[in-house]
């Protein structure tokens, strides 16, 4: 079978905001020949599979479709933009249950035990994040960076600043080994806060009839 493949950069390289702590996210859409491209370089998909996430409106087919810029197309056809707007995103209620849980669980860890602190506020932080923009996307707006939840937020954070820097913080250690040691001191001040977030998640779910 002929290789077909096309390769595109997504996420803060082509939202113009590469900031230090930054990444280059690349997307690989391969079918047939051999794959021998690194899956720690490449987000790598078939062309079925993200036809398939187009079609059901996947949030990550929202933001290739609105952020992404093609590098290399071996047949000179742009796919993403040939395939059009994914289709009208519907889950916004089960996306947000799943990453408000996600939260849950990982301030749970980090107040039971704290052998694994800096993974479950990492964790943690995923969940905040990823409640965030899946939220804004269901309300019919986007933001798909690390600081989605800070523009959900608003004026009203749930969090001080400081205590949401130091989840940031630990998202960049845990996936990207990228910043310097958080303090104790620190930490315990963040654990101490993330019931507000919680507080202000279920709230956002309960406004929106999500719960």
């Amino acid at each position: 079978m002929t290789s077909l493949r096309h390769i595109y950069a997504f996420g803060s390289l082509c939202r113009g905001e590469v900031a230090e702590g930054s990444d280059v996210d690349l997307l690989a859409i391969v079918t047939g020949g051999t794959n021998e491209l690194s899956r720690s370089m490449f987000s790598i998909y078939s062309h079925k599979k993200i036809e398939r996430i187009w079609q059901e409106g996947n949030p990550f087919a929202w933001h290739l479709h609105l952020e992404s810029r093609p590098i290399f197309c071996s047949d000179n056809i742009d796919f993403l933009a040939a395939l059009g707007p994914p289709a009208a995103y519907r889950s916004a209620a089960a996306d947000c249950q799943r990453f408000r849980q996600i939260y849950k669980d990982a301030q749970s860890s980090c107040q039971q035990d704290q052998a694994s602190i800096i993974f479950d506020l990492s964790a943690a932080f995923l969940g905040l994040r990823n409640f965030s923009t899946c939220y804004l996307l269901g309300a019919g707006t986007h933001d798909f960076t690390r600081h989605s939840a800070r523009r959900l937020m608003g004026d009203n954070l749930p969090l001080e600043a400081g205590a949401y820097r130091v989840l940031e913080r630990a998202r960049l250690l845990c996936t990207r080994g990228y910043g310097d040691a958080i303090d104790a001191d620190s930490i315990t001040n963040a654990i101490t806060q993330l019931p507000l977030a919680e507080a202000w998640m279920d709230q956002l779910m309960r406004e929106a009839n999500y719960a």
